[in-house]
């Protein structure tokens, strides 16, 4: 009868170190062929999928993938869906065939912003979407249109005030005026015009508001759910193969340029890859990222266009719905994963001790020394998978664990005996006052805080804090426990942050400045508004090109973000080259103070501008709107009134500023 127990025990255990080792480690795929099929001809665009081939990533995961060029007569989407490719490269138009009853899924992101914009040429005074009116708009139905017309739409640009012209995808068009405008790629077409020094103007959808996703790894559902590991393989090696094609543009131009039968020259291939490295943000978004938030305002303009049902969602379009193991890749979760196998472990051991216990009574001892072992490695678990620590009264670090000396870049022995607020991104934290508030008050307290690590890295910590048990003999000390919730925030915030400058974008701008209106009505306090425009920018981008342009505005939103001091100063970039400063509360002294102090400031960076009419260098004009809600009936009418000022300090010469104020123009 023992025999027999003992044999069915161990057999037990081997199933289940079986199912632990299925679970923890990836299954080895066998060699498969599976085709990717791009949207368009070899170029850096897809340099990713080339690396991961070329360097053997696809190899490593048991997939010998076939990458196919564009079929011009079928899209990628077409193409996957009917079975005769794996897996495809589209952009944020899948959201729309979702939502259309199709069943694409996306596996990954590459181009966190869309390359997509509108080119015109300089000479024809086309600057703006509004300016299209009655002329001829080149691009693709059904392809180009969703973001294009998201744009017009912006400005008030209806479908029948301009007329369609199909895409030719050629360039002469244009140089020909067959049309006025054609879609084009920012990592592409622009290189083509400034090879033959044809001067261009570039209108891109950012600047209004609308940023949809660019290219997206993307699969068919019924495929995804019969080769779930496959694609996984798939999703892992594109993104390892891209991070080494952004880290190595000019050998991957080459390899291109030896291996694949490409139309483009060294150069245009390395200007391609400046540009799409700079939408991918590889250094502010892990590559492959996609967030369901966005997807959801990229749904709600394919419905305010009218090109999808109101009622219409895009559900099981995200990988990670399908997935046996669907979990983010974050490495908290992993660890939380490991944690609880490992604590089901421990409770198998316990459970089979005790049947052992219960057979042979005098194997107690044996038998308590194999928990107390396990109990130990579980400790270990938490030790290495947790952020925890237990703080004095006067929150010193008195003991802390691996996971947050990891998250911390520190070893234990340079936390211990510090405070936890060394650790703090700002000493003067509000949240960390409310937390030794609620402490004093209540004994525990739930918040976020921001930390640096030593390699000046700032963290954002989901924390709880509270008192030891009231058993233990440390009963004044408190545990902390926290998770880091960095890529959480950093997402968010690159949601309402301009791309280019980081200063807020227009939405955000917008929102805060409908708080701030709703504000004054109730309390009667001023508002300052300054909208800020650089003078002769577009003649600056003629000179010295879009990529200098760049470095400009950078350079000016750096100053303007420095005048907003306090934390309800708002600085942000409004549209092109145009800025807006919110100053709540601040008085007509203060308005102008600022103003001056901004307008010497980009004087003294002293930008070379050999095409200004004012200076030989970069300056600013500055239109200042001081008012409280008894001279404004709505937002829009602030910046009504600052844009007007905007418009005199203009006529009056550039390079200075104009005022309004209620109390003077009334």
């Amino acid at each position: 009868m023992v025999i027999a127990k003992t044999t069915r025990k161990h057999i037990v255990i081997k199933l289940f170190c079986t199912l632990f080792a299925l679970l923890v480690f990836q299954p080895v795929l066998a060699n498969q062929h599976v085709v990717l099929q791009l949207k368009w001809k070899h170029q850096f665009q897809f340099a990713g999928f080339y690396a991961a081939q070329s360097q053997g990533y696809f190899a490593e995961e048991g997939l010998n993938v076939e990458i196919r060029e564009v079929d011009p007569k079928r899209t990628p989407l077409d193409i996957v869906l009917s079975g005769d490719a794996q897996y495809g490269i589209s952009d944020s138009s899948l959201v729309l065939a979702r939502m259309k009853g199709q069943k694409p899924v996306i596996l990954a992101t590459i181009f966190q912003h869309s390359p997509l914009i509108l080119l015109t040429l300089k000479s024809s005074n086309i600057i703006n979407p509004l300016a299209l009116k009655n002329k001829k708009v080149m691009y693709q139905r059904d392809v180009d249109d969703a973001v294009l017309r998201a744009m017009f739409t912006e400005v008030g640009l209806a479908p029948k005030d301009y007329q369609y012209i199909p895409q030719s995808f050629n360039n002469d068009d244009l140089i020909n005026n067959k049309i006025d405008a054609m879609s084009a790629y920012i990592t592409n077409q622009p290189f083509y015009f400034k090879e033959r020094n044809i001067p261009i103007n570039i209108m891109s959808p950012s600047n209004y508001g609308i940023d949809f996703y660019g290219d997206m790894i993307f699969v068919e559902e019924e495929y995804l759910k019969n080769n779930q590991q496959q694609a996984l393989a798939f999703r892992r090696a594109a993104i390892k193969g891209w991070h080494y094609a952004i880290a190595n543009q000019e050998e991957m131009a080459d390899w291109i340029q030896e291996n694949l039968a490409t139309h483009k020259t060294k150069a245009h291939l390395q200007y391609e890859a400046k540009t799409a490295a700079h939408l991918i943000q590889a250094n502010i978004v892990d590559l492959g990222y996609f967030s369901t938030n966005r997807f959801l305002r990229i749904a709600d303009t394919y419905k305010r266009l009218g090109l999808v049902d109101p009622t219409a969602n895009f559900d099981g379009i995200n990988y990670q719905y399908y997935s046996n193991n669907s979990m983010p890749e974050k490495t908290w979760v992993k660890g939380a994963v490991l944690v609880f196998l490992t604590l089901t472990l421990i409770a198998f051991i316990l459970w089979i001790n005790n049947l052992r216990l219960k057979e042979n009574i005098q194997d107690k001892t044996h038998k308590l020394q194999t928990v107390n072992q396990s109990m130990k490695h579980y400790l270990k678990v938490i030790d290495d998978y947790v952020n925890a620590c237990i703080l004095s009264p006067d929150l010193e670090f008195l003991e802390v664990s691996k996971a947050l000396c990891n998250t911390c870049s520190r070893t234990s022995s340079e936390l211990i005996g510090k405070r936890f607020d060394s650790l703090l991104d700002t000493p003067d934290c509000p949240n960390f006052r409310i937390m030794q508030q609620a402490l004093t008050e209540k004994n525990e307290w739930s918040g976020e805080l921001v930390i640096h690590n030593i390699k000046g890295k700032t963290l954002w910590l989901d924390v709880s804090i509270e008192k030891e048990d009231s058993n233990t003999d440390n009963k004044n000390n408190f545990v902390l426990i926290a998770v880091d919730i960095s890529d959480k925030k950093r997402i968010e915030q690159l949601s309402l942050t301009d791309s280019l400058t980081t200063l807020a974008n227009r939405r955000h701008f917008d929102s805060i400045l409908n708080n701030e209106f709703k504000r004054i009505q109730r309390n009667d306090s001023y508002i300052s508004l300054l909208m800020i425009d650089v003078d002769h920018f577009k003649k600056f981008n003629d000179l010295y090109g879009h990529v200098e342009g760049d470095f400009c505005l950078q350079k000016i939103a750096t100053e303007i973000s420095s005048c907003a001091q306090r934390p309800q100063d708002l600085a942000a970039r409004y549209g092109g080259e145009e800025f807006a400063l919110l100053i709540p509360e601040a008085n007509r002294a203060g308005a102008i103070a600022i103003a001056q102090a901004l307008l010497k400031k980009i004087e003294q960076l002293n930008i070379l501008h050999e095409s200004s009419e004012t200076s030989d260098h970069v300056t600013i004009s500055i239109g200042i709107a001081v008012l409280t809600a008894k001279d404004a009936k709505t937002p829009s009418d602030i910046i009504k009134l600052a844009d007007q000022q905007l418009y005199k300090a203009k006529s009056a010469g550039r390079n200075c500023m104009s005022i309004y104020d209620e109390d003077f123009n009334s």
